[in-house]
């Protein structure tokens, strides 16, 4: 994987709006418009999101276009479940959590992990100004940490009972806390960043570019990076690119190319030569000021690959199952739900 231990308390989610559809389950049978194989490939993607940035510089810098593919990119709709979105949408890819891509197809859709996207959930832990709860920048373990949190109010993106919920509430159990009042704060970065400003929770999951809003204004105390910590993040996979079996199966070389792409593209945003321009494209796509984009460059892709790891998605789909985000049947596999084409 790609890491950047430097940047690890202060990462978040990325595009947790993406990672936030896992709350609810899908249903009928996802498929992607019939362009041909020489027509345009519909992007789906949520509008200022930090998970766009490869898209978005693969296409000003050329490396779809020298590969034959014209994207289309649409907005995600906020109010369906990923995989529903694709269909209604008409869109060919997209990105999802392993949650989401699962219950939407136990509920019908018809889809697939064809590209890796993110490696891990990078949810950050913050903290308001002043807090005295134990952070991993002061030396605390992950454990202490989490430990600290009995009793408090947590500001979480989901709601409780969702795919997110369940899985941070499986991290608190790896470290013996079950008492935790939870405070539904919805998805987005504005929410979490007023209550953590008022204190009306005392401790909220934030993201890119939420998290580096703060911090830029060190108007908050960054505690942990989740994947720094319990298994419930460490060891299991973020989100994929996805696309609709129909997809895959009449355009596969679109998908192949779209990856490459997408891949080249990350090599081009982790090239210190590259920052200006990278920077400059968070500014415009997201409407972040530039410092609050040189952090997020800094700090959310270290985790970002094509690479789609079998032996860590299917310990993720089994987890899932255990934590009851996912049914057991029909089973969710590697085989059954991931079809890389990279």
């Amino acid at each position: 994987m790609h890491r950047n231990r430097i940047s690890r308390p202060a990462l978040a989610v990325a595009g947790v709006l993406v990672a936030g559809s896992a709350a609810a389950c899908g249903g009928g049978g996802t498929e992607a418009s019939s362009k041909g194989e020489d027509g345009p490939v519909r992007v789906m993607m949520f509008a200022a999101q930090s998970y766009r940035l490869p898209v978005m510089m693969a296409e000003q810098e050329g490396f779809f276009e020298k590969r034959g593919i014209e994207i289309d990119i649409t907005e995600q709709p906020a109010n369906l479940q990923g995989m529903q979105g694709l269909d209604a949408t008409k869109s060919d890819v997209g990105q999802v959590t392993v949650g989401t891509l699962g219950q939407g197809w136990q509920a019908g859709s018809k889809g697939a992990f064809f590209c890796g996207g993110i490696d891990v959930l990078q949810t950050t832990l913050m903290a308001p100004k002043g807090s005295e709860l134990p952070s991993a920048e002061e030396g605390a373990t992950w454990q202490q940490v989490l430990k600290s949190l009995k009793g408090k109010k947590v500001g979480i993106q989901t709601p409780v009972g969702s795919g997110l919920q369940k899985i941070f509430a499986a991290a608190l159990e790896e470290a013996g806390v079950e008492d935790v009042t939870y405070v539904n704060l919805g998805g987005g970065s504005s929410a979490a960043i007023a209550a953590l400003g008022k204190g009306s929770v005392d401790v909220a999951q934030v993201n890119p570019t939420g998290t580096q809003h703060i911090l830029n204004a060190k108007s908050g105390k960054p505690l942990l990076y989740m994947p720094d910590g319990p298994k419930a993040y460490k060891d299991y996979y973020g989100s994929g690119w996805v696309a609709p079996t129909r997809f895959l199966e009449e355009r596969p070389e679109k998908a192949k190319a779209f990856c490459a792409a997408v891949e080249e593209a990350l090599a081009f945003i982790k090239a210190p030569e590259n920052r200006k321009s990278s920077v400059a494209m968070l500014e415009k796509d997201t409407g972040v000021d530039k410092p609050v984009a040189e952090l997020v460059l800094d700090q959310a892709y270290g985790d970002y690959s094509t690479k789609l790891d079998k032996g860590r998605l299917d310990a993720t789909f089994d987890s899932y199952v255990e934590l009851g985000i996912l049914k057991g049947s029909p089973k969710p596999t590697f085989d059954t739900l991931v079809k890389p084409q990279g």
